[in-house]
């Protein structure tokens, strides 16, 4: 990377952290759902975690300092995300269903055999369609031995951005944020690829329904 890219890039991450961090600290966080993580943790159940990409602005703080392994697109817009992540304390793997897939699922299939590492998943990026779930998060799964758990996050005051293809959306200032943890998922190791309709879709109303319920109730 040309050093006047790093640059930029520098300030683009440190300025991104300082916003998400000075909206979210006034805000009230409520964690629900967390238990199903701590029994996986527990029974050492590799995880990945399945989101839309809608719910990127809280999950980069949730997960801060972890050393999860986000899956980030190789794009433009996905190099500010994934320099974003590195300044939260995340370790990014690049690649998407559409450049550079191939490579990126065999590093996180050694992040997870290997090193043990809990995976981000943006089931619907890096530019969509809405809500429509990739093979490559089952498939991985299924690969790994992994749980999948949904996740999302919705706020008593929130901003969305209609004009985006993921309807992206943010917490305002001094809002309740409930962050939320579905049922997790087990993909069956012996599931044919013609079983991986229903399986996404099984995904797809979790996610859905995980975010209407704390919608109803934030």
């Amino acid at each position: 990377m040309a050093f006047q890219k790093k640059i930029k890039y520098f300030f683009i991450r440190k300025a991104a952290k300082a916003v998400i961090i000075s909206i979210i600290k006034t805000c009230k966080l409520k964690i629900i759902g967390h238990e199903h993580v701590e029994t996986l943790r527990k029974q050492k159940k590799p995880i990945i975690y399945a989101h839309w990409h809608r719910h990127i602005f809280v999950t980069i703080y949730r997960f801060r300092n972890t050393g999860a392994r986000p899956l980030i697109s190789l794009s433009g817009d996905g190099e500010i995300v994934s320099q974003v992540a590195v300044e939260f304390g995340m370790n990014p793997v690049r690649g998407s269903s559409s450049k550079g897939g191939t490579r990126a699922f065999l590093k996180l299939l050694n992040a997870i055999k290997e090193d043990h590492s809990e995976v981000l998943i943006t089931a619907d990026g890096p530019k969509g369609p809405l809500r429509q779930i990739k093979d490559g998060t089952i498939r991985l799964a299924q690969k790994t031995g992994s749980v999948i758990v949904p996740i999302c996050w919705h706020a008593s005051r929130v901003k969305i951005l209609k004009k985006t293809w993921d309807k992206f959306k943010i917490p305002m200032p001094f809002s309740t944020i409930t962050y939320a943890y579905g049922q997790p998922l087990v993909i069956p190791g012996n599931a044919a690829r013609d079983n991986y309709p229903q399986l996404k879709e099984t995904l797809k109303e979790s996610i859905d329904a995980l975010e209407k319920k704390i919608e109803r109730n934030t």
